[in-house]
């Protein structure tokens, strides 16, 4: 009785696990509220993700990086840098470094999938924070 039951235990236990680990579904095509003209195109490949930032026909930024947090070499409007992504929890964290600049940003899905809440952040002194919200 007492193996039958840690047995019963031990599936939960990977089960929650698995569940924990699973990444969030924020694939797809992100319109800024406050600027439809901006738009955020997101494709989660496997262990990667695939990032786009449109300012109308112009692509500011793209990228395709790990999800594990090791750098990777971008070009941000035109200019070199490096940026790491990973997922915390149900949150995707971008840390981008553009020469001394640097910026987390959060991308945060909503429950019902159609809206994506972006928090930018500065990690330099003034830390300014800024709340971006995308909707499909």
């Amino acid at each position: 009785m007492t193996k039958v039951a840690l047995g019963v235990l031990a599936c939960f236990v990977v089960a929650g696990l698995a569940a924990a680990q699973t990444s969030p579904a924020i694939s797809g095509t992100w319109v800024l509220k406050k600027d439809p003209t901006v738009k955020l195109v997101v494709e989660q490949i496997s262990d990667k993700i695939h990032v786009q930032e449109r300012k109308g026909d112009e692509v500011v930024t793209e990228y395709t990086c790990n999800t594990v947090g090791k750098d990777c070499e971008i070009q941000d409007e035109g200019h070199a840098a490096k940026v790491s992504v990973w997922f915390n929890g149900p949150k995707l964290i971008e840390l981008k470094t553009k020469g001394s600049e640097v910026t987390r940003r959060r991308f945060t899905p909503a429950a019902d999938g159609h809206s994506l809440e972006v928090e930018r952040s500065a990690m330099s002194a003034d830390g300014k924070i800024e709340i971006l919200a995308y909707s499909r």
